[in-house]
C-alpha cells in the first residue's frame, strides 16, 4: 500500500475485494487489529476509510471527537461511517486522488477547539486507490495564539493611528523602509514614493537655539529623539509642521538596524498657539484698560457714597431745620385765621388762608422727600399687620372727598366684603391710596368721574384699581411718571398741575416694600387706570 503526496511509501499485501468488484484488501487480512490499536490508539485523532466512505479504522481520539451522533457502533467500538464533512472530503479525494488539508473547528462544551486535518489517498503496489486516511492535530493553542496576535496587532495599529498621524521605519542607513498609509493625507504622496528617502529629504528639521539638529544628532548616536519639528511642503505647496519622534532598533545580537517612529501634524496647534498669544496680548491690554476703568469707577463710587452721605445729612437737617419753622408758620397762620387774638379784615383773612395752604403743601413735599430718602437708605419703618380692605378704601375716600366736591367730581365706590384683609402697613397703605386718589381728583377736569374697584388674584393678592375720566397719559410717558421728580409733559400729568412728581414714586416704593406693585393703563382718550397690587393676609 502506497501513500502519495509527500514522498512516503507504505507497502502491504491484499487479498480482499471491494464493493466495485476490484480487489481491495481487508484490514484484518493486511495487518492485525491489535497492531493498529498498539500503534495509533495514543496518537492524535485519525481515521481510515474506503473510497466509498466505509470506515476501515478509527482510533479512540477520532471516535470521541468526530463520530456523528447518528452513527451506530458495534461491539468492538468500530464506527461504520464518517462525519458528513469528512465523508465529503473522502469523496473529493477519491475523485481527485490529491491530498487535502483543512482547518476544522470543534465545539466542546462552551469552548471551541481547532484541529489541522490532513486527508490523503493510499494506493497499493499496482497504483490502485484502496483507502483514504485522515489525521487531526490539535491546533487550538496555535489558533488562539494567532487570533490573539492579530488582535494585539490590530489594537497596536489602532492606538498608533490614534496617537499619531503616520508612522515610519528606516534601515541602518536612515532610508525609509516603511511609511503608513496616512502619510498621503500629511504630505500628499503615497508611501511607495517615499521609500528609500531619508527624513531630512522630506523637509527641514527645526534647529535648536545653538544651531544644532536634535534629530540628526540622535540618529548619528543611535539614541531616541522626541518631538522634533520637521517642516514639510506638501504637493499643494502648503507648509506643514510635524513633531517627529523615533527610537533606535537593534537586532538580537545588538546590531543597530534602523529607527521606528511616529509623526504628528502640529500645524493647526502652532497656528492656534500664535492666535492664543495674540489674543493673550489683546486680553492683557483689555484687562489693563478695565483695571483703569475700575479704578476710575472706585473713585466715582467713593464720591457718590460721599454725596449720598451728604444728601442724608442734608435731609436730616431738613427734617429739623425746615419742618420746625414751617410748623410754626402753619400754627401761627391757623391762629390768625381763627382770629384768636382779635378780628382781621377780609383781605388779611385771604392772605392768611394762602399762607396756611402753602405751608401745608410745602410740609407735604418735605415729608415725601424725607420718605423717599428713608426708603433708599432702608431706614423707613414698615410694620405689616392684617388690615381690612374696606377700612382702607373708606378712609382714603374721606380724605379726598372735600377736594372732589370742590371740582364737582362724581366718586364711585365699591362694595367690599367684610372679611378681606390686607397684609400691609396701614399708614403706608393709606398713603398710597390717598396719593393716587388725590392725583385722580387733581387731574380730572370738573364734572368728571373717578372710581375705585378691586379683584382678588389667586387668593394671594388684592388688585385695587383707581380710575378716572381725565385726558389720560401718553404711552411714552407711562413709565416716566413713576420716576422721582418726573411728570409727563403732555396730557394729564403736566407741569401745570401742583406737585413736583414725588407721589407716584413714593407710592411705588412703598408698595414694593410691602410685597406689592403698581402699574398703569392709560390713553389720551379714555382716562387712566392705576392698579395697586397688595398681598392678602391669611
Amino acid at each position: 500500500m502506497t501513500e502519495r503526496g509527500q514522498g512516503s511509501v507504505v507497502s502491504l499485501h491484499s487479498d480482499g475485494k471491494g464493493s466495485s468488484g476490484s480487489s481491495i484488501p481487508s484490514m484484518q487480512s493486511i495487518v492485525s487489529r491489535e497492531f493498529f490499536d498498539a500503534v495509533f490508539e495514543q496518537a492524535q485523532p485519525m481515521y481510515m476509510a474506503r473510497p466509498d466512505g466505509t470506515v476501515i479504522y478509527a482510533n479512540t481520539g477520532y471516535r470521541e471527537n468526530f463520530r456523528p451522533s447518528s452513527a451506530p457502533r458495534v461491539d468492538n467500538g468500530i464506527i461504520t461511517n464518517l462525519a458528513p464533512d469528512h465523508l465529503d472530503i473522502v469523496r473529493r479525494i477519491a475523485a481527485s486522488r490529491e491530498i487535502e488539508t483543512k482547518q476544522v473547528a470543534l465545539q466542546v462544551g462552551r469552548e471551541t477547539e481547532y484541529y489541522l486535518s490532513r486527508h490523503f489517498p493510499i494506493f497499493d503496489e499496482s497504483d490502485r486507490l484502496i483507502a483514504i486516511c485522515g489525521s487531526f492535530i490539535n491546533s487550538t493553542r496555535q489558533v488562539n495564539a494567532e487570533a490573539k496576535l492579530k488582535e494585539e496587532k490590530r489594537r497596536f495599529l489602532d492606538i498608533t493611528r490614534a496617537a499619531s498621524d503616520w508612522i515610519w521605519e528606516t534601515d541602518a542607513e536612515g532610508r525609509l523602509t516603511f511609511v503608513s498609509d496616512r502619510v498621503v493625507q500629511a504630505v500628499g504622496l503615497p508611501p511607495m514614493l517615499l521609500k528609500g528617502k531619508k527624513l531630512a529629504d522630506l523637509g527641514i528639521f527645526k534647529p535648536e537655539k545653538d544651531g544644532s539638529n536634535k534629530a540628526e544628532t540622535a540618529i548619528n548616536k543611535h539614541i531616541p529623539f522626541r518631538s522634533v519639528p520637521l517642516e514639510i511642503q506638501d504637493t499643494a505647496g502648503e507648509y506643514k509642521i510635524f513633531n517627529m519622534s523615533g527610537v533606535p532598533v537593534f537586532s538580537d545580537k545588538g546590531r543597530f538596524v534602523g529607527y521606528r517612529g511616529t509623526s504628528d501634524d502640529i500645524t493647526a496647534r502652532l497656528l492656534a498657539e500664535d492666535e492664543a498669544q495674540s489674543s493673550k496680548a489683546d486680553l492683557e491690554r483689555a484687562i489693563g484698560e478695565i483695571t483703569k476703568k475700575n479704578m476710575e469707577l472706585e473713585v466715582t463710587a467713593k464720591k457718590a457714597l460721599e454725596s449720598a452721605r451728604a444728601k442724608n445729612t442734608f435731609l436730616a437737617n431738613m427734617s429739623h431745620e425746615l419742618r420746625t419753622p414751617l410748623n410754626a408758620v402753619i400754627g401761627f397762620a391757623e391762629m390768625i385765621s381763627l382770629e384768636t387774638f382779635g378780628p382781621i379784615n377780609e383781605k388779611y383773612h385771604e392772605y392768611v388762608t394762602d399762607i396756611l395752604n402753602s405751608g401745608r403743601h410745602l410740609l407735604s413735599l418735605i415729608e415725601d422727600i424725607l420718605d423717599i430718602a428713608r426708603i433708599e437708605s432702608d431706614k423707613i419703618p414698615i410694620e405689616i399687620v392684617s388690615t381690612p380692605l374696606k377700612t382702607m378704601i373708606a378712609d382714603a375716600f374721606v380724605l379726598v372727598q372735600a377736594h372732589a366736591e370742590e371740582k364737582r367730581l362724581e366718586m364711585i365706590g365699591t362694595r367690599v366684603m367684610e372679611d378681606i384683609n390686607l397684609a400691609v402697613d396701614p399708614t403706608r397703605c393709606l398713603q398710597i391710596l390717598v396719593n393716587i386718589l388725590g392725583n385722580a381728583v387733581k387731574f380730572t377736569p370738573e364734572g368728571g368721574t373717578i372710581g375705585i374697584e378691586y379683584d382678588i388674584i389667586d387668593d394671594t393678592f388684592a388688585d385695587i384699581t383707581i380710575w378716572d375720566t381725565g385726558p389720560g397719559i401718553a404711552e411714552a410717558d407711562q413709565e416716566k411718571i413713576f420716576e422721582a421728580f418726573q411728570q409727563a409733559h403732555e396730557g394729564v400729568y403736566s407741569r401745570g398741575a401742583d406737585g413736583v412728581g414725588l407721589g407716584l414714586t413714593l407710592s411705588l416704593k412703598l408698595a414694593k416694600l410691602m410685597g406689592g406693585n403698581i402699574s398703569v393703563q392709560s390713553s389720551l382718550s379714555t382716562g387712566s387706570r392705576f392698579k395697586i397690587r397688595l398681598p392678602l393676609a391669611h
